[in-house]
């Protein structure tokens, strides 16, 4: 029975990677062992490493001055990672939008003096809109949280601070385009629109890797030198990438997936906006996130209703973050029209019937 799966994360992948990885589960071409069983020393796994750097230098349009390292640990595991790895002499501030903002600067703080600058998605166009924010003037980095799952805020514009940027891009990266012009360090776990749990890419600017005496695994300089292979990284999750990154280049790359996005994410939003008596959408438009659409009914009756109805229909994963509730739809990259079209009209069949 297909299920239509709109899961904040780990999220959907599409059917021809999961048949790639099906074949390869009990061999892997013809090797003799299973992908699962693969030496991180082995030729063929060198293969895959360098042929997913290469897929990623080419969708993301990486410029030649940034290594690519694949770490375990999550996005949570680099909030004590970035944040021990700043030279000691460099200034910084987290600029926090929302709960996985939050997150990041309570363990930033228990590492280095950083400072801590909220906005919330009414303030973020008119914030963005000055060229020069004064709170952030003489700042070295500013951390931000590209897009909060949790609260539906999406920020896409990185020239408009001044600052050079570390950033969690963890669940957006690959929907659309940017610059690197003013980014030092960009990570992201790859269970949104890259992959499965187990690896996240990080993107690191030549001049932010420096010499330190922390630990083996807390040590850029050493992790980069090895090319990720210090100690055994998480294989099948960087072969999965390999294959997901295969897949969005043979489709046209993420211009492919930048329109998608807005196309899906634009229809959503309309037909909220249709039936705005019945459900309130809690972002300022400016702000409002490609990836995750979040809204709240107004009668909490009707989003019990909401719940069952949906599961009727074989959809799943709409429930909104249990710390702030209400309804989440996310629409990561293998998430296709077809699939947001039943979305949408079983959604305005429920509204109709209201």
């Amino acid at each position: 029975m297909k299920k239509y799966n709109f899961s904040p994360g780990p999220a959907k992948l599409n059917k021809s990677v999961l048949e790639l990885v099906d074949n390869n589960i009990l061999e892997y071409k013809n090797e003799g062992y299973s992908i699962l069983e693969i030496s991180h020393r082995s030729d063929a796994f060198q293969n895959i490493l360098n042929k997913t750097k290469d897929n990623l230098q080419k969708l993301l349009k990486i410029p030649s001055n940034y290594q690519i390292l694949f770490l375990q640990g999550g996005a949570t595991f680099h909030n004590t990672f970035v944040a021990s790895n700043i030279n000691k002499n460099k200034s910084t501030t987290n600029l926090v939008t929302g709960t996985w903002g939050t997150k990041t600067f309570e363990d930033f703080i228990k590492i280095r003096n950083s400072k801590q600058l909220l906005i919330n998605s009414s303030q973020l166009k008119d914030f963005l809109n000055i060229p020069n924010q004064k709170e952030l003037q003489n700042v070295d980095y500013v951390h931000i949280t590209s897009n909060e799952t949790i609260e539906g805020i999406q920020m896409r514009d990185f020239n408009c601070l001044n600052n050079d940027l570390i950033i969690d891009s963890s669940s957006d990266l690959g929907s659309y385009q940017f610059d690197w012009d003013n980014i030092a360090y960009l990570y992201a776990g790859a269970q949104k629109n890259l992959g499965i749990p187990g690896v996240t890419i990080s993107v690191i600017r030549d001049d932010f890797i420096e010499k330190n005496e922390n630990p083996t695994y807390l040590n850029i300089k050493k992790l980069t030198d090895k090319d990720s292979l210090l100690n055994t990284p998480p294989t099948f999750s960087i072969y999965v990438l390999k294959l997901m990154s295969d897949w969005m280049l043979n489709l046209g790359g993420v211009e492919f997936f930048e329109k998608q996005s807005i196309e899906n994410s634009s229809n959503l939003y309309s037909l909220l906006s249709k039936y705005n008596d019945h459900v309130s959408i809690p972002v300022d438009e400016y702000s409002r996130s490609r990836m995750n659409v979040v809204f709240n009914f107004n009668n909490s009756d009707h989003e019990e209703m909401f719940f069952e109805e949906s599961l009727k229909n074989n959809i799943i994963g709409i429930k909104g973050h249990r710390s702030v509730g209400g309804v989440r739809i996310s629409l990561y990259n293998s998430v296709d029209k077809t699939e947001v079209q039943y979305l949408l009209e079983f959604m305005k069949s429920f509204f109709d019937k209201l």
